[in-house]
């Protein structure tokens, strides 16, 4: 605990999430989401009306010769479509910078985290439809203990890293034993000082190692992210210093049915919805690594 402390000394200094983000996440994990709290959020944004507005007067949502206004919009789209509208457009404030410390370059962290929303989302809606709207959020929200490592160890990192990378170690074996937690479970408490649901919390401390099904520990929702962040990696988003360090877990890759063929179509899926939603929120950026 006393090296967990060191390591999120100073994370106020880090963006905060919202206040009005944690209270949409707890509206999606609630049985009663309700659509006049999270429209009120709306309203008192200017950037979260226009992204909504674009997106009820879309393709997708739209009527032929008519536009909608906001409150129409906030109606139309429903309750789940404009908190994820929300989730997407003030966690993208948080996680749209540089990360020295992995080698990623503005946004694409954050592209990474809404691609593994997006796959997580598809992934429960075929294999656990119960856990949809936290899947979504968990993987949205499932790499921010690389903005602590980040702030606190910056272009360091990957040399306090390195030094315990072996041929029969795995990179987060190696993060623990120079920090003494990995990114995963920093992320983790740092989801804990935000007073995020604790599933949240504990899917992001379990996105690289889910607990298998003898474990009590074990949970679908997990699963899905564990898998939705492998996907991401396969897909080329957000790879960073730690790079593709990181494996599907075999049950998961069976109990997901994740074989190549689904994988192909999972990517395929989760580009086409990452870029439809930077079409909304007017969000492009360069996703390669840092020189």
């Amino acid at each position: 605990m006393a090296g967990m402390n060191r390591l999120l000394e100073g994370a106020d200094r880090l963006r905060p999430l919202p206040v009005s983000s944690a209270r949409v996440i707890e509206i999606l994990s609630g049985d009663e989401p309700d659509l006049h709290e999270v429209a009120e959020i709306v309203r008192l944004d200017d950037a979260l009306s226009i992204a909504v507005l674009r997106l009820a007067n879309s393709a997708k949502f739209g009527v032929p010769g008519r536009e909608f206004n906001l409150r129409e919009a906030t109606i139309r789209l429903g309750v789940k479509s404009l908190s994820r509208i929300v989730l997407q457009q003030q966690v993208s404030t948080v996680l749209d910078g540089d990360v020295r410390a992995f080698g990623l370059r503005r946004g694409a962290l954050w592209r990474g985290a809404l691609g593994g929303a997006f796959a997580a989302e598809k992934l429960a809606a075929m294999h656990a439809s119960e856990v949809k709207e936290q899947a979504f959020v968990c993987a949205l929200l499932r790499d921010i203990g690389k903005l602590v490592l980040d702030l606190k160890h910056g272009a360091d990192y990957e040399r306090l890293v390195a030094e315990h990378l072996t041929p029969n170690t795995t990179f987060d074996q190696a993060e623990r034993a120079a920090f003494g937690a990995d990114h995963a479970e920093v992320g983790a408490a740092l989801a804990e000082h935000w007073k995020l649901p604790p599933e949240v919390a504990d899917a992001i401390r379990h996105h690289h190692t889910p607990p298998t099904p003898d474990d009590r520990n074990h949970s679908v929702l997990y699963d899905i992210v564990h898998g939705a962040d492998t996907i991401c990696l396969w897909a080329g988003l957000a790879v960073g210093s730690d790079g593709l360090q990181y494996r599907l877990a075999p049950h998961v890759r069976e109990s997901l049915a994740l074989t190549r063929t689904e994988s192909e179509n999972e990517i395929s899926l989760m580009w086409e919805s990452l870029r439809a939603a930077e079409d909304v929120l007017k969000i492009g950026h360069d996703d390669r690594r840092v020189a």
